[in-house]
């Protein structure tokens, strides 16, 4: 199936990248991952190049794997929303961003 079909299935305000560090309108550059779920093309590339393992079964997956959670988060007098990952596998949120150069990883702080 052609992906310009979804244009026409999905409304204008319904069309919203899933990408964590996106999430703005998608008015063009559609696409799809394997669950269905729509990208910004070039937010789907990246987050298939994002990987993560957990540290607590081991699991390693991509951005396009794995779920978030809207957390708040107390930083002097106010309170803000954060996004945390959570392993797909076991639901744990101990998860280490994997670097692709080889360099130093990093615990997640999306």
């Amino acid at each position: 199936m052609s992906l310009r079909i979804l244009y026409r299935r999905i409304p204008r305000d319904k069309r919203i990248c899933n990408y964590y560090g996106c999430q703005r309108r998608i008015l063009r550059n559609i696409d799809r991952d394997k669950e269905g779920r729509i990208y910004h093309h070039g937010c789907l590339m990246a987050a298939q190049d994002e990987h993560f393992r957990c540290l607590d079964c081991y699991r390693t997956f991509d951005a396009t794997e794995g779920s978030f959670e809207t957390v708040q988060v107390q930083r002097q007098d106010e309170f803000r929303e954060k996004l945390i990952m959570i392993c797909p596998n076991c639901g744990s949120h101990n998860l280490k961003r994997l670097s692709p150069f080889g360099g130093s990883n990093s615990h997640v702080q999306v």
